[in-house]
């Protein structure tokens, strides 16, 4: 399974296994600027920009209005206030460590097109409780996910070359937690094609 598919991976190592990979780098209010010129310096073939805000939903705005040439732009998940606040700014493309959401963040992510992520590399680096935990919070976001019809994406997380991952593991692991194969291929198709999609048509 490859290009076959258009798979994408929207925080990943760049490999042959993905036609687009996008490459993640973490910043807030006050490195964002700095780390974002410094972007050309990890230009890989068929990878994209992307920004994960580590910061208040007050400056997630801020930052995605400033930011020009970043394809994906992803809040790091905070409490259920924060997240509420930051599922209102529609040029979000995922919300990454999805916990603390209420039925009032699933109805936002449906209407505002933001998709959940679920990531493997961060379930696999865990380890005993906070696994555990982890697994629990991703079934609980896909009960929720059947209901709601909100976007979920399944990413590597990878960052180096020994973390890649193929489609076929992804999506194997979206059917271990609860998927089915259709959900669970969108999930690194069709669904990360229109998040993508989305960004460029508001910029």
């Amino acid at each position: 399974m490859g290009n076959y598919y258009s798979t994408i991976d929207l925080r990943g190592y760049p490999s042959q296994y993905f036609t687009k990979t996008a490459i993640i780098k973490e910043v807030n209010i006050e490195n964002y600027k700095g780390i974002i010129d410094n972007f050309g310096d990890n230009k890989y073939e068929n990878s994209l920009f992307g920004i994960e805000i580590n910061d208040e939903s007050k400056n997630v705005k801020k930052i995605v209005r400033k930011v020009e040439g970043i394809d994906i732009k992803i809040f790091k998940g905070r409490d259920s206030k924060e997240n509420r606040e930051a599922l209102k700014i529609k040029e979000l493309t995922l919300i990454s460590n999805p916990d603390n959401l209420d039925s009032v963040c699933f109805d936002l992510a449906r209407e505002n097109s933001i998709g959940f992520e679920l990531n493997l590399q961060e379930f696999i680096n865990n380890q005993r409780y906070r696994r555990v935990k982890a697994l629990e919070t991703y079934r609980e976001l896909l009960k929720a996910f059947k209901k709601y019809s909100f976007p979920i994406v399944l990413t590597s997380g990878a960052k180096d070359i020994h973390e890649k991952k193929t489609p076929l593991a992804l999506i194997s692991f979206g059917c271990i937690l609860g998927m089915d194969i259709r959900e669970s291929k969108a999930s690194i198709t069709t669904v990360p094609e229109m998040l993508i999609n989305k960004n460029q048509k508001l910029l």
